[in-house]
């Protein structure tokens, strides 16, 4: 589903996600209300926003969280003073660059539990994670050993099917692990999960 006040935007994505053949159910919100009532009748998978709606989405998903956010992003938003909100989304893509295959392979990773993400995204959450934090010192979370394996799958990019194979686990299992982890961390999404791991020096910035 997407949710986006730009029209225009929000048309032409629509018009991309009628060339995948696996998309079906496609509906465009302009509004928080419209996106509220198709998230909480359980029609919406996957919902795609700009940063303009990116709060408002984390918001209407949380009662949800089965539905997984995309963030199209602008150029500029992916670096500097314009990277803000990303950590609460569970996949990126840059409008600039966006094809259909693009978007298809990106929804196929969201959906296996994957969190897709340009280079330049991970690169600059790799580099705000390794700034200077606040003086108010930071407790860091207490792991299992197990969760500290499922952190580090995850700082790796492993989905959970992947983290299951590794750990010789089921994917309930694995998913479990990593719900864990994102509660004991506060972390929304498993980006953020990492970042806040680096920075609480649980594991090391790539």
């Amino acid at each position: 589903m997407i949710y986006m006040k730009n029209v225009v935007v929000g048309r032409g994505l629509e018009a991309i996600l009628r060339m995948l053949p696996h998309v079906r159910n496609i509906r465009h919100c302009t509004s928080r209300a419209e996106a509220e009532r198709a998230v909480a009748d359980g029609s919406a998978d996957v919902l795609v926003v700009t940063s303009a709606e990116n709060a408002a989405a984390t918001e209407i998903t949380a009662s949800r969280p089965g539905t997984r956010v995309l963030l199209l992003m602008e150029e500029f938003e992916t670096s500097g003073t314009g990277f803000t909100g990303v950590m609460t989304a569970d996949g990126f893509v840059i409008q600039q660059n966006l094809t259909a295959p693009d978007l298809g392979e990106t929804l196929e990773r969201m959906m296996a539990g994957e969190m897709p993400m340009p280079a330049q995204v991970g690169r600059e959450l790799l580099a705000r994670a390794g700034s200077p934090v606040p003086s108010a010192p930071t407790r860091s979370a207490m792991l299992t050993p197990r969760e500290h394996e499922t952190l580090a799958l995850l700082a790796e990019g492993f989905s959970n099917k992947q983290i299951a194979r590794r750990l010789s686990i089921s994917d309930h299992g694995a998913k479990r692990l990593v719900t864990s982890v994102m509660l004991k961390l506060g972390a929304p999404n498993r980006t953020a999960a990492v970042v806040i791991a680096i920075k609480q020096g649980l594991i090391a910035a790539a």
